[in-house]
């Protein structure tokens, strides 16, 4: 059994990366406190904490951690510099009838839709891989698949805000890496390196890629080739997301996530975050080349607004300062706030040496 994605060569030669906040929030609530990896462990230990109990039981009712299918609207597409409230604002605008069709696809006791029957050795194979409808997922879902859309993408946008922010300049330097290091491979080697040690139960013919699944279809409209999304809280087999006629989607597991279980180099826990704050402090340490406020959003996922509230105290503070060139105005830190960023990682550095 196997999922076949059509792929000739002038499709292959299509593809591209991206990356994926709402994937890498997937990632955490799919395995809870159990996942391998001990960022994303930390990250779902602070939902709990974090979030209040009915956006978190919603979000995991979403999400199973005993069940392969999680709804594809909860991951669009990625679009290049895309910030999370972005994110969050296009599941929010999901067709209600989209995100019902997604949950009558896992949900049993719902519709069933005979093409999906059909990818599935028997009826009674598909009833087996269905799953109970939740209650936390019942009650909203009453309201119809738009009510599911909005409340599922407002809990999102707060388990971001509120969870993975302050790491996330940390999580796009991984991700941006594994990218870089998959480019350099396709250039010295070809195209078909990049699917070098992505991960198991998938090979490409020539023709086609073949995903090795429970259930068996043929994904026969990626003639703008496919898009690779690592995650660094992906586990297990290449994932996949197909909805016609949406570039086709494969997530897999980012190389050197061992970086991101290590004490942060970052702001959170310098003696810079207790003088002017995690969020500020992250700023400061991430302006170490000028930076306009857009695009301190997309390497933050932080949203404009909140950016440019931290960028003006820090601009009061005397700890940047502001240059417009045409109708683009960049952020620097000025010599103190270069000083103290500078002070604080060497007293990390100082700290750790003791520490070693």
């Amino acid at each position: 059994m196997a999922m076949r994605v059509r792929l000739d060569a002038r499709a292959w030669s299509r593809s591209r990366f991206a990356t994926s906040a709402a994937m890498e929030v997937l990632g955490v609530l799919r395995h809870r406190g159990r996942h391998p990896a001990a960022h994303a462990r930390k990250w779902h230990a602070r939902a709990r904490r974090a979030l209040p109990p009915e956006q978190l039981a919603l979000l995991e009712a979403l999400v199973p951690a005993d069940h392969s299918y999680a709804p594809d609207f909860l991951t669009p597409v990625p679009r290049h510099g895309e910030s999370m409230p972005e994110v969050a604002a296009r599941i929010a605008a999901t067709p209600g009838e989209e995100v019902d069709y997604q949950l009558d696809i896992a949900i049993r006791g719902r519709h069933v839709w005979p093409h999906v029957l059909a990818l599935h050795r028997s009826e009674a194979a598909y009833e087996r891989w269905r799953r109970p409808m939740p209650p936390a997922l019942a009650r909203v879902a009453r309201d119809g698949g738009a009510a599911v859309a909005t409340a599922a993408a407002a809990a999102m946008a707060t388990l971001f805000e509120s969870v993975l922010a302050p790491d996330w300049p940390r999580v796009r330097a991984v991700l941006d890496a594994d990218i870089g290091n998959r480019a350099d491979r396709m250039a010295a080697h070809g195209a078909a390196a990049v699917l070098d040690d992505l991960g198991e139960r998938m090979r490409w013919t020539g023709t086609e890629l073949v995903l090795e699944r429970a259930y068996s279809g043929i994904i026969d409209w990626a003639d703008e080739g496919v898009l690779f999304v690592p995650a660094t809280t992906h586990v297990g087999p290449v994932l996949f997301a197909a909805e016609r006629p949406h570039t086709p989607v494969l997530f897999y597991r980012a190389r050197g996530i061992a970086t991101l279980g290590e004490r942060p180099p970052g702001a959170a826990e310098s003696p810079l975050a207790g003088l002017v704050g995690v969020t500020r402090a992250a700023l400061l340490t991430t302006l170490d080349v000028p930076a306009s406020t857009t695009e301190l959003s997309r390497r933050t996922g932080w949203s404009n607004a909140t950016v440019s509230y931290h960028l003006g105290i820090l601009l009061q503070a005397g700890l940047v300062d502001r240059h417009r060139r045409g109708r683009v105005v960049r952020y620097g830190r000025t010599d103190l706030g270069t000083a103290l960023a500078t002070s604080s990682a060497e007293e990390r550095t100082s700290r750790a040496g003791r520490a070693g």
